[in-house]
C-alpha cells in the first residue's frame, strides 16, 4: 500500500502531467470503421482511435487531450463527456449466441448496441425496430438500448417506407383534438363562402399531375391594354384554422407535407387537404385571389390581392394542357382555350424577362419511381419537363416574387432566402476568381447585382473551362432557406421572395396568409410573426423531410439495381474528390460512386477546380462518361460503378 507521501507524489505527478497537454472541446464524427474523430471547435481535427471510439456516440460533445502524430496529425484521448444527442436510434435486432443487439443505422455508428432480456418487449431477432438508449458507453464502453416499438419484418411490403418514418421520426398521425377540429370544417366553408365575394366567373381551372388531390392553386389569364393580367386563386385554410388551434399545432410540427416515394405524409388531415380546402372542380372554396398585371415584355406592372370565394371550372392536366399548346384543340374544353393560350404567351415573356434579369434555373428531367405490389421500385420512367409545367412554375414564381415585396414592405412574413456562397469557402471563391476572373475578385459576392454579374458572365461562356467554374462555383453555395426578415434570394436573382402557393402543403405559405389577411384588415400593428427560432425550426423540419426521401429513394435504388449489376450506362459527374467520382446515371437518375484506388498509378486531385487526373485522364464536373454497375450494398445504401471509358481531357 502506498503510504501518504507517495500517494502526494503520484497526484502531482498526474496534475504536472494534466498541464503539459493541450485540451480541447469538440464534437465527435463517425466513420465507415471503426475508428473516428473529434472535429474541434478550432476546425481542426483530431483521429479518434478505435478503442476510445467505443466510448462515444457520432455526434457526442467532448472534452479530449491531443497529441501530435507524424506529419503534423493530430489524435485524441478522451478527457470528459460533456453532451450526447443521440437518445432515440432505429436499426435491426440481431441475435449472435447468447447476445442480442440493435444493429444501428446511425451513419458513422457502426457497433451493435446491447439489448438486455428486459428492454426487449415482444421484438424477435431480425425485426426492424426503434430503440432509445439507456446506457452512455463513456465509462466503460458497454452501451445498452431498450425496444420501444417494433416497425415490421424485412419482407413486410413497404418496410422501407415504415424504417425511415420511425428513422427520421416524421408525424404520421394526428392529434385526437386536430381530427376533431378538422371534421367541424366542412360545415364552416359554406358559411364562409357566402360571406365573401364570388369570383368564379374568371373561369379559373387547376393544372396539376393527373393524380393530385391536394390542390393549391387555379389560374386563369385575361388580356389588358399593356399585357396580361394573371389571377392566381390559392386555398385559404388560414381562414379557418387559427393559430394556436389544435390543427395549427400538428401543422406546425410537420412543417410541411412530405412526399415520400409511394406515400404522402400530408400537413393537414386527408379530409382537409384533399377535400374541404382542395380546389376541387365544380366546388365553391374560400380562396386567397391574386390580380397580378403583367407587361408583354414579362415586367410585373403591380398587383392587388383579396380573400373571396371561387369555383374551378375543371381539373386539367399537365399532359392536356401541353397537348392543347401542341395543337390539339380538343385536348382541353373549349372555354379554357383562350385563357390558356394567354397563360402561355405571358409564361414565355416571363421566362424572357428572368433570363435577362435575374436567373433561370436549369431544366433537368425528373424521375417517377413506379412501385409494385411490395413498394419496390418496378421500373424508372425519366420525364421531361413539358411546355405545361413551365406555364403553371412560371405563374407561380411572379405570384410568389409579389407576395415576397408585399410581405417585405409589410415586415413580416416567412421568406425564402439564399444568400449566396458559404462564408467559409469565400477564400476558395476568390482564389479560383483570381486564376480565372481576376476583375471579379474584389466584388462583394453577397450582393445580389455582383452576384448576377458573375454567373450571368460565366453562362454567357460556353467553354468547357468556364462552365466548369460555374459548377465549382455552385458547389460553395449555400443552401435556401426559410428567414423570419426579408432577404435576398441570390439562388433565383431575387431581391425578395416569399411563398403563398401552397398552404395546405407547406406551413410556411400558411403563415403567410394570415399575414396578408391581417394586413388587408387593417391589422398593421398586430401582424402574425415568427421569430428566429420559429423559422430555424420549420426549415429543419423541412430539411429532414427531403433527408427521408433521398434516404428512401437510395434504399429502393439499392434494390432495384441489385439485379442490373454488370448493365453499362451513361452517366454525368456530380462528384469530385480525391479518392474518385461520383456519377448520375442518366437513364435511372440514381447516384453511384467510382472509385480510383491505383497505388501504381494515383491520381491527383485539384481541389480548387474539382478536377482529378492522371496523365492525359482527366474528370471534371458536369463531364459525361460511361460506367458500369459494378457493385450494390443494399445494407450499407451504397452503389458502385466502374469506368468503362477512358476520359477525354477536360478543358
Amino acid at each position: 500500500m502506498l503510504n501518504a507521501d507517495a500517494l502526494k507524489q503520484l497526484t502531482q505527478l498526474k496534475t504536472d502531467i494534466r498541464s503539459t497537454k493541450e485540451y480541447a472541446e469538440g464534437r465527435v464524427r463517425g466513420s465507415s470503421g471503426k475508428f473516428g474523430f473529434v472535429v474541434l471547435d478550432d476546425g481542426r481535427e483530431a483521429f479518434l482511435p478505435p478503442a476510445e471510439m467505443d466510448r462515444v456516440f457520432p455526434g457526442d460533445r467532448v472534452r479530449v487531450s491531443l497529441n501530435d502524430e507524424d506529419k503534423g496529425k493530430l489524435s485524441a484521448e478522451l478527457d470528459s463527456l460533456i453532451d450526447s444527442e443521440l437518445k432515440y436510434l432505429v436499426g435491426q435486432y440481431v441475435q449472435r449466441g447468447q447476445g442480442h443487439f440493435i444493429q444501428p443505422s446511425q451513419p458513422g455508428l457502426s457497433r451493435w448496441i446491447f439489448l438486455p432480456p428486459k428492454a426487449r418487449g415482444k421484438a424477435q431477432p431480425g425485426e426492424f425496430i426503434a430503440c432509445s438508449v439507456t446506457r452512455h458507453p463513456f465509462k466503460d464502453g458497454r452501451s445498452q438500448a431498450k425496444v420501444e416499438r417494433v416497425i415490421g419484418k424485412p419482407e413486410m411490403p413497404g418496410i422501407e417506407h415504415a424504417f425511415v418514418v420511425a428513422q427520421y421520426q416524421l408525424p404520421d398521425q394526428f392529434s385526437k383534438e386536430a381530427l376533431a377540429q378538422a371534421e367541424d370544417i366542412p360545415a364552416q366553408l359554406e358559411t364562409l363562402c357566402a360571406e365573401r365575394k364570388d369570383m368564379s366567373d374568371l373561369g379559373f381551372v387547376t393544372i396539376d399531375a393527373e393524380t393530385t388531390k391536394d390542390m393549391d392553386d387555379a389560374l386563369a389569364v385575361t388580356e389588358s391594354d399593356s399585357g396580361w393580367t394573371l389571377h392566381i386563386a390559392v386555398a385559404d385554410p388560414a381562414s379557418l384554422i387559427e393559430p394556436g388551434s389544435a390543427l395549427d399545432k400538428d401543422a406546425r410540427q410537420r412543417a410541411n407535407s412530405v412526399y415520400l416515394t409511394g406515400e404522402t405524409l400530408p400537413m393537414l388531415p386527408a379530409s382537409l387537404c384533399e377535400n374541404s380546402f382542395s380546389l376541387l372542380a365544380n366546388e365553391l372554396r374560400p380562396a386567397l385571389v391574386m390580380h397580378i398585371e403583367v407587361g408583354k415584355d414579362g415586367t410585373l406592372n403591380g398587383f392587388e390581392y383579396e380573400f373571396a370565394a371561387v369555383r374551378s371550372q375543371h381539373k386539367l392536366s399537365y399532359a392536356q394542357v401541353a397537348r392543347f399548346i401542341d395543337g390539339d384543340e380538343s385536348a382541353v374544353p373549349v372555354e379554357q382555350h383562350a385563357s390558356l393560350r394567354h397563360l402561355d404567351a405571358l409564361s414565355k415573356a416571363r421566362a424572357e424577362y428572368r433570363a435577362g434579369h435575374s436567373l433561370v434555373m436549369e431544366d433537368r428531367p425528373d424521375y417517377a419511381l413506379i412501385l409494385n405490389a411490395q413498394r419496390k421500385i418496378e421500373r424508372i420512367e425519366k420525364q421531361e419537363r413539358t411546355t405545361a409545367q413551365r406555364m403553371v412554375e412560371e405563374a407561380m414564381l411572379a405570384t410568389n416574387i409579389c407576395a415576397g415585396k408585399k410581405l417585405a414592405e409589410l415586415g413580416a412574413g416567412c421568406f425564402s432566402i439564399h444568400l449566396g456562397f458559404r462564408d467559409e469557402r469565400m477564400a476558395e471563391v476568390r482564389a479560383l476568381l483570381k486564376e480565372t476572373l481576376p476583375e471579379f475578385t474584389e466584388l462583394d459576392l453577397l450582393d445580389l447585382d455582383n452576384y448576377l454579374k458573375l454567373v450571368k458572365h460565366l453562362e454567357s461562356h460556353s467553354e468547357p473551362a468556364m462552365q466548369n467554374v460555374l459548377a465549382v462555383l455552385k458547389r460553395m453555395l449555400r443552401p435556401g432557406e426559410l428567414s423570419h426578415t426579408a432577404a435576398a434570394h441570390l439562388g433565383l436573382g431575387l431581391t425578395h421572395y416569399a411563398t403563398v402557393t401552397s398552404p395546405i402543403r407547406k406551413f410556411n405559405d400558411l403563415h403567410n396568409h394570415r399575414v396578408l389577411r391581417a394586413a388587408l384588415e387593417g391589422e398593421g400593428a398586430n401582424l402574425p410573426s415568427l421569430d428566429a427560432s420559429s423559422s430555424e425550426s420549420l426549415q429543419q423540419r423541412v430539411a429532414t423531410g427531403r433527408q427521408a426521401d433521398r434516404a428512401l429513394q437510395q434504399w429502393l435504388y439499392c434494390q432495384f439495381l441489385e439485379n442490373r449489376i454488370g448493365e453499362t450506362h451513361t452517366g454525368k459527374i456530380t462528384l469530385v474528390n480525391g479518392a474518385g467520382i461520383g456519377v448520375r446515371l442518366e437513364e435511372y437518375g440514381v447516384n453511384g460512386f467510382v472509385r480510383f484506388n491505383s497505388k501504381k498509378q494515383p491520381f491527383e486531385f485539384d481541389g480548387r477546380h474539382l478536377r482529378i487526373t492522371r496523365g492525359e485522364e482527366s474528370f471534371q464536373l458536369e463531364q459525361d462518361v460511361q460506367v458500369k454497375i459494378s457493385a450494390v450494398d443494399t445494407d450499407k445504401r451504397r452503389i458502385a460503378f466502374e469506368l468503362v471509358t477512358e476520359a477525354t481531357p477536360a478543358a
